[in-house]
C-alpha cells in the first residue's frame, strides 16, 4: 500500500513523548511497517496530510495540500483537540481520526481513537492486575474541578443521602502523577473500592477514566454537557455503561438518573462490569497491539 505524505505535514505530538510513541493510527513506526511512501501522487492509495490542531484550521485550506481538491476521499488528517473536535466543512470529504468527535457533524469516514494516560498505558503494557468487581455500589470517583460538569456533578450527588458515595476532590491536576507515586496509588485504590466508577468530561470533551474504568472491570458512568463518538461504538455495543447527558444541568433529572443506577441490583453491575471488561479486550487492546492495522482495517470496511 503506498501513502504520498505532504512535505508539510506535522507529525503527531504523541511520537514526541517516550511513553504514547506509536499509540497513534499513523504514527512514524505504523507508516515504516505498513506503507510504502511514495513521492508520485498518481500511484499514491493514499495521501498524509499529518496532524492538524483543532485549534488551527484557519491556517488551512484545500489548496494547502496540493492534490486534496482531486484525491479528497483518500486524504488522511488526524485532528488533535480538546473541548470537542469541531471538523471544518472542506476536511469532511477526507478521512478523519481524532479522539472524542461531537456528534452530528455527518462526517463520512471518522475514527475515533483512544484517549491516553500513563496509567492506561502502563497497564496494557505491563498486564496489570483487573481485579473482581466489588460487593458494594458505591459510587466513586478521585480527581480535579477544571470543569463545569465536574462540579455539577459532585454537588448533585452531595444532595443525594440514599447514593453511598466514595469522591475525592484533589486541589491540583493529577494526570502527570508518576506510576507508583502516592498521588497514582490512591487514584487507583479509589477505582479499585468502588463498584461504579463516575467518569464526568474533563477539561476536554471526554475522560480517559472511562477506559480505565473499563480496564479494571468497573461499571463506568459517563457524566458530560457535550454528545460524542466513543471508540468502536460503530461497531461494538457499549450499553454496558451508563450516559448521562447534562447539557440542561437539571438537577432533578441527574438526581433522578443516578437514583435509578444505585436501584441497579448487584447482578446486572457484575454483568455491566464484565462487559466493561470485553469491550476493553475486544476494542481497545486490539487497538494497542497495532493502531496502524487497526485503523487500516477499519478503513477497509469502510470502502466496501
Amino acid at each position: 500500500m503506498k501513502l504520498f505524505v505532504y512535505d508539510n505535514a506535522k507529525g503527531h505530538v504523541h511520537d514526541e513523548t517516550e511513553h504514547y510513541k506509536n499509540t497513534v493510527p499513523l504514527s512514524k513506526r505504523g507508516i515504516e511497517q505498513h506503507f510504502e511512501i511514495t513521492k508520485n501522487p498518481n500511484e499514491a492509495d493514499y495521501f498524509y496530510m499529518g496532524q492538524i490542531g483543532n485549534d488551527s484550521f484557519r491556517a488551512y485550506s484545500p489548496e494547502t495540500f496540493k492534490y486534496f481538491s482531486k484525491h479528497a476521499h483518500k486524504h488522511i488528517c488526524d485532528v488533535e483537540g480538546e473541548g470537542g473536535v469541531q471538523i471544518v466543512d472542506w476536511l469532511k470529504d477526507g478521512i478523519i481520526t481524532t479522539m472524542g468527535p461531537l456528534k452530528g457533524q455527518n462526517i463520512p469516514r471518522l475514527f475515533t481513537r483512544p484517549t491516553f494516560s500513563t496509567l492506561l498505558v502502563d497497564n496494557v503494557n505491563n498486564n496489570t492486575e483487573r481485579f473482581e468487581l466489588p460487593d458494594n455500589k458505591t459510587f466513586g470517583f478521585r480527581g480535579y474541578m477544571n470543569c463545569k460538569a465536574r462540579g455539577f456533578m459532585v454537588y448533585v450527588l452531595h444532595h443525594i443521602a440514599e447514593i453511598e458515595k466514595d469522591i475525592h476532590i484533589n486541589k491540583v491536576w493529577s494526570g502527570p502523577a508518576a506510576i507508583g507515586s502516592d498521588t497514582h496509588k490512591v487514584y487507583v485504590d479509589t477505582m479499585l473500592s468502588n463498584a461504579v466508577s463516575l467518569c464526568p468530561r474533563g477539561s476536554g470533551i471526554d475522560s480517559v477514566r472511562f477506559l480505565e474504568s473499563c480496564y479494571y472491570n468497573r461499571v463506568p458512568v459517563i457524566i458530560s454537557d457535550l454528545d460524542y463518538h466513543l471508540v468502536g461504538e460503530d461497531h461494538h455495543d457499549m450499553s454496558f455503561c451508563f450516559r448521562l447527558n447534562i447539557q440542561d444541568y437539571n438537577q432533578e433529572k441527574l438526581t433522578k438518573e443516578l437514583l435509578e443506577i444505585n436501584n441497579t441490583s448487584q447482578e446486572e453491575l457484575q454483568f455491566r462490569a464484565s462487559k466493561a471488561k470485553e469491550y476493553f479486550d475486544q476494542v481497545i487492546v486490539k487497538y494497542f497491539e497495532d493502531p496502524t492495522a487497526y485503523f487500516l482495517d477499519w478503513l477497509s470496511k469502510q470502502n466496501d
